[in-house]
């Protein structure tokens, strides 16, 4: 019964004589896969000097890097039958590795066209993925188990922000059966779907049972709200503080055309502690429900809320303006119009209604460099 324990060992002890004998020939001539090169960038990367690491990484190929990310994968896995034997990972700083791999992705990416006004679409590539493999190795370390969820959850935000919903799905995916408790990742994940589900990307989802596009469309955008809903109300289950998440949903319960809860969420949402911009929102929306069922006075107190918290903001002023002329006061509809498009030149301030849809990703570039400091010895 003790021979495997002993084999597993004997594995270990000859991964580290290897590594020794690559690092013993320190004046010889090494090819560019060499462990004993890659683990020097790493701890390049993990000593601050992330501009020349990232650039050292990219004279390796594809097959070299992914073959030094199976070394750390087999590592892990004897690590894991044999905690006390000597091991690869001994000393590696692998949260370096990882944002080392990403950070190299993100320079491979093709750059937007010069003088195009449009956010150029920059998905995860074949280096983000051996990222993501390293990640999924740093995940089964107690000690480390917070950033590689954190990891995890600025990739899919990352993907969200540049609209690649197809990888923002595959990574969230990934992840949430890693961290299935993680609100945060659900949130992520759910806002990608809402997002997805509003704009109505093309879907390669296969509808033959709709001859007529404009009903498969309605049909895969309401699948999407569907997913976006589970995974924001498992979201608020795990933490019911978490206001992003309940907004999220009162919103997309509202595009489900499910007005009650969502008017419960709304006014929870209210009744709890929140930033202006997520108060304005609740206020909009909620001033949107009233409206829809016809209780214009109801809205209208709403609006005026909304546009109290943020007076530049358009969109208060339009939807009051709109609520003030359906209940016949046009007078009123015209001075609110006037006020919430009248500012001119550039406005003091954004309309939170226009970046909605990503406020999820609004710490997006804090957490990555957050990352990126934890990966530093």
């Amino acid at each position: 019964m003790r021979r495997p324990h002993a084999t597993v060992r004997v594995l270990a002890a000859l991964t580290v004589a290897i590594w020794a004998l690559d690092a013993g020939g320190a004046h010889g001539a090494r090819p560019p896969s060499s462990h004993l090169q890659w683990i020097r960038i790493v701890r390049r990367y993990a000593r601050g000097e992330r501009v020349a690491a990232v650039a050292a990484l990219g004279a390796w190929t594809e097959r070299d890097l992914a073959g030094q990310v199976a070394a750390v994968e087999d590592a892990a896995r004897i690590v894991e039958r044999c905690p006390h034997c000597p091991s690869l990972l001994d000393g590696l700083p692998l949260r370096a590795a990882v944002m080392l791999h990403w950070d190299r992705d993100l320079g491979e990416r093709p750059a937007p066209p010069a003088g195009d006004v449009e956010q150029g679409r920059r998905c995860p590539g074949p280096t983000a993925a051996l990222a993501e493999r390293l990640a999924r190795v740093l995940s089964r370390d107690v000690a480390a188990v917070g950033f590689a969820a954190r990891f995890f959850r600025m990739v899919v935000m990352s993907c969200q922000w540049d609209a690649c919903f197809a990888d923002a799905e595959h990574w969230a995916n990934g992840a949430i059966q890693l961290f299935p408790r993680d609100a945060e990742l659900l949130l992520a994940r759910g806002s990608a779907r809402e997002e997805l589900a509003t704009i109505g990307w093309p879907s390669a989802t296969a509808m033959p049972e709709f001859a007529d596009p404009a009903a498969a469309d309605a049909a895969v955008r309401r699948e999407w709200f569907e997913k976006a809903r589970r995974d924001l109300a498992d979201a608020l289950e795990i933490d019911p503080g978490l206001e992003l998440a309940r907004l999220r949903l009162a919103r997309v319960l509202w595009r489900l055309g499910e007005p009650v809860p969502a008017g419960r969420h709304l006014e929870a949402a209210l009744s709890s502690p929140a930033t202006v911009d997520h108060l304005y929102l609740a206020h909009l929306f909620l001033g949107r429900i009233h409206q829809d069922d016809g209780r214009l006075e109801a809205a209208i107190a709403e609006y005026r809320l909304a546009a109290a918290l943020h007076p530049t903001a358009p969109s208060a002023g339009t939807a009051l303006s709109s609520a003030l002329f359906l209940a016949g006061d046009q007078d009123a509809a015209r001075d609110a119009l006037r006020q919430g498009l009248g500012v001119p030149g550039r406005r003091p301030e954004r309309d939170p209604l226009w970046d909605y849809l990503v406020l999820n990703a609004a710490g997006l570039d804090d957490l990555r460099e957050a990352l990126r400091g934890e990966s530093l010895e």
